[in-house]
């Protein structure tokens, strides 16, 4: 990772401590501040193309196209499970309280969805270590058909997005990178009507070890800082 150069005020600050223990001090406050400058512009990157959200993840990562999981037309299912990757990656899908569906679509693809329109889909991302999500989204009635309409999916960084469904066409997509914390949770909602949801071709990533190991330092940075302030 790269640091950011130290600011006039901070540079001062350093050369103010002529002992060893002090100079030694200053340097490692400079370091943690740095870190802090690197959260404090933390950005998302969102992407509605899959091609290139897939090509910008790491290696390692877990590509889901739900192909084995049983499907679950007759009666809906409370949740489906994913697990892969390297680190390992794992979450739980679910659409409370009616459940959810899983349909065939193009071979071997399955879809994932609501079994009641009203509810939302709702992935858990229970490993603790996944900064990119992103999959295909679009709308059907109850009888499989495409209906045009939009989807709005809520990541819990903050960050949110449109994703319009349309009636012919590739499905609509969407995928975000996060460098600021893990993501926990993401929220699929259908905007208007009587129409359902479906997510397939879902992708998910873990950093690149040395990316990793940045965003620990930057952390480890940070709860440092405050904890000298804490002491004052």
């Amino acid at each position: 990772m790269a640091i950011p150069r130290l600011n006039h005020d901070v540079c001062r600050l350093s050369f103010l401590h002529r002992d060893s223990h002090g100079l030694r001090r200053t340097l490692v406050a400079a370091v943690l501040l740095a870190g802090v400058t690197s959260i404090a512009t933390a950005a998302t990157t969102t992407y509605t193309s899959r091609s290139s959200f897939e090509a910008s993840l790491p290696t390692g990562n877990f590509f889901n196209n739900f192909s084995g999981v049983p499907d679950a037309i007759n009666a809906p299912v409370a949740s489906v499970s994913g697990s892969g990757g390297t680190p390992a990656i794992t979450y739980t899908i679910a659409a409370l309280p009616a459940g959810l569906v899983v349909v065939p679509d193009i071979s071997p693809t399955k879809a994932i969805g609501n079994w009641g329109s009203s509810n939302n889909v709702v992935v858990d991302f229970t490993s603790g270590n996944v900064f990119s999500a992103g999959g295909s989204v679009w709308l059907t009635d109850i009888s499989g058909n495409r209906q045009a309409g939009s989807v709005t999916m809520n990541f819990s960084d903050g960050s949110s997005a449109v994703v319009p469904s349309t009636t012919t066409g590739d499905y609509g997509y969407l995928g975000i990178t996060t460098d600021a914390a893990p993501l926990t949770q993401m929220t699929i909602v259908a905007t208007g009507g009587s129409t359902y949801l479906n997510l397939s071709n879902f992708s998910t990533a873990v950093p690149e070890p040395s990316t990793m190991a940045a965003l620990v330092m930057v952390a480890a940075g940070i709860a440092v800082v405050r904890l000298r302030r804490g002491v004052r």
